[in-house]
C-alpha cells in the first residue's frame, strides 16, 4: 500500500463513502470503511463534508503462454460507463506467476475539487477470498487516512 496526502484532513469533518461499481462486494466494503472510520473516531455520513471514493479491481495474472490484456474503463455508477479490452501478443515471455491481482484505489476530497489524499493497494494472491483480501486493504487505508505513507506491506489473514 502507498498513500499521499496533498492537504490537511480536518479532524471534525464528516466523511461520505462512494464507490465506482455498484456490486455486492463494494457495498460490503463500504460497510467496512464506515466501521473502520468510526473506530478511528471519524464521522461517516451519507452527506459528508468530504467524500472518500474507492474502486476495486481483480485481474488474472499473466503466464508465459498467455497474451497480455489491456483493460480500460471510465464513467461511474450513473450509467455513463465506457470500456474496452484489447489482447496484445507478448514480445518477451513472462514467468509463470498465476494467482490474481487485487487492487483497491481510494481518493478523499471535497466534491468537484482535487483530492487531499489518495491511496492505492495491490496484492497478488492465489485463489484467495476477494472480500478478505480487499477488507484488509480497507483497514490499512483507513489507518493511514490523511497521511503520506511510503510503500508498505499489508498483512492479509
Amino acid at each position: 500500500m502507498v498513500a499521499v496526502a496533498y492537504g490537511t484532513l480536518p479532524d471534525d469533518a464528516s466523511i461520505g463513502i462512494d464507490f465506482r461499481d455498484d456490486t455486492d462486494l463494494n457495498v460490503r466494503l463500504k460497510t467496512i470503511f464506515e466501521q473502520e472510520l468510526k473506530a478511528q473516531g471519524r464521522r461517516p455520513s451519507d452527506g459528508g463534508d468530504l467524500i472518500l471514493r474507492f474502486e476495486t479491481l481483480v485481474e488474472e495474472k499473466l503466464s508465459a503462454d498467455e497474451p497480455a490484456t489491456v483493460v480500460g474503463r471510465g464513467g461511474s455508477r450513473s450509467g455513463a460507463e465506457v470500456g474496452f479490452q484489447l489482447r496484445l501478443p507478448l514480445k518477451k515471455l513472462k514467468p509463470e506467476v498465476g494467482g490474481r491481482r487485487y487492487s483497491l484505489n481510494a481518493t478523499l476530497g471535497r466534491q468537484s475539487e482535487p483530492p487531499i489524499w489518495v491511496a492505492s493497494a495491490v496484492a497478488v494472491a492465489g485463489q484467495s477470498d476477494r472480500f478478505v483480501v480487499q477488507s484488509a486493504m480497507v483497514r490499512a487505508m483507513v489507518e493511514a487516512l490523511g497521511q503520506t505513507v511510503p510503500s508498505r506491506p499489508i498483512p492479509i489473514e
